[in-house]
């Protein structure tokens, strides 16, 4: 499975690379492809990913807040080095001493241990490592069982799983291993957004137009006039960073 992603990882960096990066709110010149990939995503989760979530939430509520602090522990290295790249020296510390602290005194991340200590978790990525170094944002793009991406955002996920040291240390282990802490994260994440995305999915009139709104938003980016009244209505119910949505797969 892991070779499957990594040829459409391949495929992608090609198209990167080959295409001019063109504002992702002047050209569309990719809806009819990215909504056939979106449908084809949509019908992963709505088959595969939406009643395992429901079976994984049934846990109790203290495993699933374990596995997601988990999760964002070892998501701590990547927040060190972007912050770092992008000049962010007190917030690289503040990352590197939640890695510390949870890591040890927090068994591995099971427990907050920072939070509690008053060290807030921050979050970033590759790809807004590029925005400050001055990257166009480029094409909105919906990546098989990944989901929305413009062309920064998905080159800075890759990005960032290849200077992950957590990835490196699990490439060498057996496949349900290196792959686990991906798999939770997904289900962790479609599992605590659920209920928004199932009325997001039943009440939308154009569910891709949707999806692409609340991913811009989140991101940041401008965007459209037309597309901005999808938004407004969900603006408390998605968690910025932490929300997956159904075509998933940072």
């Amino acid at each position: 499975m892991k070779y499957i992603f990594l040829s459409i990882n391949i495929f992608f960096i090609i198209f990167l690379l080959s295409t001019n990066t063109l504002a992702v709110d002047k050209n569309h010149s990719y809806e009819d492809t990215n909504r056939s990939i979106h449908n084809f995503n949509d019908s992963i989760d709505q088959n595969i990913l939406r009643p395992t979530s429901k079976v994984y939430g049934l846990l109790p509520n203290f495993i699933e807040t374990g596995v997601s602090n988990v999760i964002s522990n070892l998501n701590e290295p990547s927040n060190v080095l972007n912050y770092l790249f992008q000049g962010e020296i007190n917030s690289s510390f503040s990352s590197l001493g939640r890695l510390a602290i949870n890591s040890t005194i927090g068994i591995v991340g099971i427990f907050d241990v920072a939070d509690k200590m008053g060290i807030e978790e921050l979050t970033t990525d590759f790809g807004k490592t590029l925005d400050v170094w001055g990257f166009d944002e480029g094409q909105y793009l919906v990546i098989p069982f990944i989901g929305p991406r413009t062309t920064r955002h998905f080159f800075g996920t890759i990005t960032d799983a290849i200077l992950n040291p957590v990835n490196h240390s699990l490439r060498d282990e057996g496949g349900i291993v290196s792959i686990s802490p991906s798999v939770l994260f997904v289900l962790s994440s479609r599992s605590s957004n659920g209920e928004t995305i199932d009325n997001l999915r039943s009440t939308s009139i154009d569910y891709y137009s949707s999806l692409r709104s609340i991913y811009l938003q989140n991101r940041g980016i401008k965007i459209l006039e037309d597309l901005e009244n999808d938004i407004d209505f969900f603006d408390d119910d998605f968690d910025d960073e932490n929300i997956i949505f159904p075509e998933a797969k940072k």
